[in-house]
């Protein structure tokens, strides 16, 4: 799943985060006017924009696959971090982002491991 292309990536996000992948298609969209430039004369270069949008489209895509790999009783970090092969620190933090974003709750605990599942609406 590493080398799709950006609609691919923008579709599964929106499938597990919908607000996210709206988020992200609006400043896609307004890429042409950042090119443009401001009435100040400022502009992002294509570079500019890849530097900014590339890190927010990762993020946005390793989150949606953490919460497709949250089984409904949910999960540990470490178990998901396996499970996904991803540091434990960058599961935690995406972890932190989808409660914020209040997508994840903390449903317990495993031993010393907090579960975290997906937020029932």
């Amino acid at each position: 799943m590493n080398n799709i292309d950006l609609t691919e990536k923008l579709t599964f996000i929106g499938t597990h985060d919908p607000e996210g992948a709206e988020r992200l298609k609006r400043l896609l969209g307004r890429k042409d006017t950042l090119n443009t430039g401001n009435v100040y004369g400022e502009r992002f270069t294509d570079r500019q924009f890849s530097l900014v949008f590339a890190p927010l489209l990762a993020a946005a895509f390793e989150r949606a696959k953490i919460l497709e790999a949250l089984p409904e009783q949910g999960e540990t970090i470490p178990a998901l971090s396996e499970k996904l092969g991803m540091e434990k620190k960058k599961v935690f933090d995406h972890l932190k982002e989808l409660v914020r974003k209040n997508l994840v709750e903390m449903a317990g605990h495993r031993g010393r491991d907090v579960i975290f599942r997906r937020k029932r609406i």
